[in-house]
């Protein structure tokens, strides 16, 4: 009976790992978890650390490799545990590498009352809770443990199943935000800060994507910086008409010290040209670039050395910072540009002011994780820009943004449909704040 009860809760708890952990990641479980997640989660490795309630009785239970080091840790509710908190931080941190994430999930401290009474009359739950902590309260404690939170969200909202209506109630929850701050689940996503991770020196590709852009090519690739040794500019041409193709091969030879390479688009439009010149890089570090001379290539070099430091994971580049001209965004646009980014900031949790700017950036390692579960919303994105943005954010990357100068095209004009692109982004929008709050 009992278990018949917390088994609609158990699969909506899986559903969350299975959404924020990719498949083939060398897991770490702290303190012991069912064996079915980790089965349905499919790690190359996994470990179990079980500990004690002053974290001095350390075992492992090992899958596969050897290997200390660990692509996601989940620490399932053992913060709320009678154990020495900062021990157990402390300890985790020497399993992570820099690339690494942990997951802590806690019970949200509104619903103590709820799950002591729970407890007291026989229900039986996930774990049991004796410390109760807000989200506020164990992000200053990663803090104080060289953690940086990446990412705050709560889930579930009714844990039973009651024949049908729990699903219903979870339904409302979801599409009313103001019930997100009652629900049940807390996850807090966190990234060790690991100073020997920083260089000041990585690969680079700038990633170009255009599209009878001519005139643009020359200046575009004479104005780059270049900002470390090895750096390629990356054209991935789209099938143009207008001689693209053969300007950038002419331009790569007038510049053999650029490093220009040129690859051909496959398929069509702009989001599967961003995937596949992402792809095909050689760099550590990936910055897309606009492809029609509107923006300040001299801001590359704040991108680039924000993400050599890694301070950020995921860079967006504001257009709406500096002042802008009518010619360089009609106010259709900057309001379209303002509502999407205001969208975002809500489903992210974080504040965002530009989300379709031209410039981003991130690693190729953390690009491939993306990439692949890239259309997991079941909508296409058509300039890439949402799937960046949304896979960076399941992945719990630490996305930031850099201010960037916006200016009118000299050449050509805009591929930009306002309504009919407006349209599928807003879908996507839609559909991505669906996503990431019913988990």
């Amino acid at each position: 009976m009992n278990q018949r009860r917390w088994s609609y809760y158990e699969l909506r708890l899986h559903q969350a790992y299975r959404f924020l952990i990719p498949p083939n990641k060398r897991l770490l479980f702290v303190d012991n978890y069912p064996s079915s997640l980790q089965t349905e989660l499919t790690p190359s490795v996994y470990n179990v650390l079980h500990i004690d309630k002053n974290f001095q009785n350390i075992k492992t239970q090992r899958k596969g490799s050897r290997n200390k080091k660990y692509d996601f840790l989940v620490v399932d509710s053992a913060l709320s545990k009678k154990i020495n908190i900062m021990d157990m931080l402390f300890q985790i941190r020497n399993y992570c590498q820099p690339n690494s994430r942990v997951i802590f999930r806690n019970y949200n401290w509104i619903w103590q009352f709820l799950i002591n009474f729970g407890q007291w009359i026989g229900f039986k739950q996930y774990g049991k809770s004796s410390t109760w902590l807000s989200q506020s309260t164990i992000s200053v404690y990663l803090s104080a443990a060289g953690f940086e939170v990446t990412r705050i969200f709560n889930s579930i909202f009714c844990p039973y199943y009651f024949f049908g209506i729990g699903p219903f109630i979870n339904f409302i929850a979801t599409a009313l935000p103001l019930f997100d701050s009652l629900k049940l689940n807390q996850f807090t996503i966190a990234r060790p800060i690991l100073h020997e991770s920083k260089s000041t020196h990585k690969s680079l590709t700038i990633c170009i994507t255009v599209r009878n852009e001519r005139d643009n090519i020359e200046p575009i690739v004479r104005s780059l910086p270049q900002l470390t040794q090895k750096q390629e500019i990356l054209f991935v041409e789209g099938h143009s008409i207008d001689g693209t193709r053969e300007e950038i091969r002419r331009v790569s030879k007038k510049y053999p010290s650029k490093n220009v390479r040129l690859i051909i688009q496959p398929n069509i439009g702009q989001g599967d040209a961003t995937r596949f010149g992402f792809k095909i890089a050689k760099g550590k570090i990936i910055i897309i670039f606009e492809g029609d001379q509107t923006a300040d290539p001299n801001d590359l070099k704040y991108v680039y050395k924000t993400m050599c430091e890694g301070h950020f994971e995921f860079i967006l580049g504001s257009r709406l910072v500096y002042p802008l001209t009518h010619t360089s965004m009609p106010l259709l646009n900057r309001l379209g540009n303002i509502f999407f980014a205001s969208w975002f900031s809500l489903i992210l949790g974080q504040s965002t002011t530009d989300i379709l700017c031209g410039i981003k950036a991130i690693t190729k390692h953390n690009f491939l994780a993306l990439e692949s579960r890239w259309g997991f919303l079941g909508i296409n994105d058509p300039f890439g820009d949402f799937e960046l943005l949304f896979g960076a954010a399941r992945l719990g990357l630490k996305i930031g943004e850099i201010p960037v100068s916006y200016k009118p095209r000299t050449f050509g004009k805009s591929k930009t449909h306002i309504f009919s692109h407006g349209w599928d982004l807003l879908t996507m929008a839609l559909r991505g704040y669906w996503v990431f709050h019913s988990i």
